[in-house]
């Protein structure tokens, strides 16, 4: 570790322009000790190179099974070092980034090899999700949407037809693998799909009451109107709401429901009313079992749960395996493990929702313990 920290010095002084001769002649000597150094010593000279590193570092905080977490517990500590000191500009965060880049790097200095450079040109063609959608009028007539909303308008109602008088007609938005979508209903409801979701509702709320059916994720800001409630059909459970902000996951491979309030109330209970009504606070999730109906109650972060909305990806305890569901979800990809005892290895952090593909694989590949190559738009996940 002194040693590594007398080479971090050398080089930052080097960067600042304060290096002595006699310093310079010793970092010099190192670096034409191997290729390895040498390669090493520029990674460490570019600032594009720190830039992104940095990037993902921030990005990621691993928390994986206790054997190995001790051994990680100094590169914890460097990684918050690094947090804290970017913020004061670029010369006070070099420093941190150079220890972190000779600690890095120096014990793995091996060239990219084929197999990671066949993943990285793979990488490329996958790209994140986009704003698009496919809207399927009352008739069946599918309507393809995208970001302009003058032109999703016009679309719509080129593809309208006749409406019979006093029928109430039915719309289903659906997102598809790296898609989502924004609508705002007839009341002003706004709704956020996300990938590979589904949202059936009505052209007017005209009865009593304002009730759409959810498959997928979708985060929901309902207009208040305390004379005619909101309700969403999920899975067989069923939220009624006056207004109020919440997130709503249920997609078909997930055993349960998650209902997270964000802001006002909402009451949940089973479809089929065979069980009382159960009432949500702000900065809580309800959890409902599709099986058995049984429904608990957690305190949870809200941002956390909505990051998606935000452009992160943030996991909080999740295991590999539904963190590929999800990544898969958005990117549009599939996945395999080489060994299923992967799909629970747990990881606590963040990545950018709109990132490269290539750095969202590294940034899980450099938080241990996995590696990752390509076959065409698919990921082998295999223990390191």
């Amino acid at each position: 570790m002194k040693h590594e920290e007398e080479l971090a010095g050398l080089i930052y002084r080097r960067i600042l322009g304060t290096i002595t001769p006699e310093e310079a002649e010793v970092l010099d000597e190192w670096r034409n000790v191997c290729v390895a150094n040498e390669t090493t010593y520029r990674k460490l000279m570019d600032a594009a190179f720190l830039e992104r590193e940095y990037r993902r570092i921030k990005a990621v905080d691993a928390s994986r099974p206790l054997a190995d977490m001790q051994s990680r517990i100094g590169r914890k500590k460097r990684q918050r070092v690094l947090r804290l000191g970017i913020r004061t500009g670029v010369a006070a965060a070099v420093a941190g980034l150079i220890l972190w880049g000779v600690s890095w790097f120096m014990p793995q200095p091996i060239p990219p090899s084929t197999e990671w450079q066949t993943t990285g040109m793979y990488a490329t063609q996958i790209r994140p999700g986009e704003t698009k959608a496919v809207l399927t009028l009352d008739d069946g007539t599918k309507v393809s949407l995208g970001a302009d909303n003058r032109t999703n308008e016009k679309a719509i109602e080129q593809n309208k037809t006749q409406k019979k008088p006093g029928k109430q007609e039915f719309n289903r938005l659906t997102t598809p693998r790296g898609g989502e979508f924004r609508i705002t209903l007839t009341d002003g409801t706004q709704v956020w799909l996300n990938a590979e979701s589904q949202l059936s509702y009505p052209d007017t709320f005209r009865t009593n009451e304002r009730r759409v059916v959810l498959k997928g994720e979708a985060y929901f800001q309902v207009a208040r109107n305390e004379r005619k409630p909101f309700y969403v059909e999920s899975d067989g459970q069923l939220i009624r709401v006056y207004g109020t902000e919440f997130n709503v996951r249920s997609y078909q491979e997930d055993d349960e429901i998650y209902t997270t309030l964000v802001g006002g109330s909402v009451a949940l209970q089973a479809d089929n009313g065979a069980n009382a009504e159960l009432f949500l606070t702000p900065g809580h999730q309800a959890v409902f079992d599709k099986q058995t109906a049984s429904v608990y109650i957690r305190p949870v972060d809200t941002d956390v749960v909505t990051s998606w909305r935000k452009g992160m990806f943030v996991f909080e305890e999740q295991n590999l395996g539904q963190i590929m569901a999800e990544l898969s979800r958005w990117y549009d990809f599939d996945y395999e493990f080489t060994d299923n005892v992967l799909c629970e290895t747990v990881f606590m952090g963040s990545v950018p929702r709109y990132g490269d593909f290539g750095e969202v694989l590294e940034i899980l590949e450099k938080s241990g313990g996995v590696k990752f190559r390509m076959q065409e738009r698919t990921v082998i996940v295999s223990a390191r």
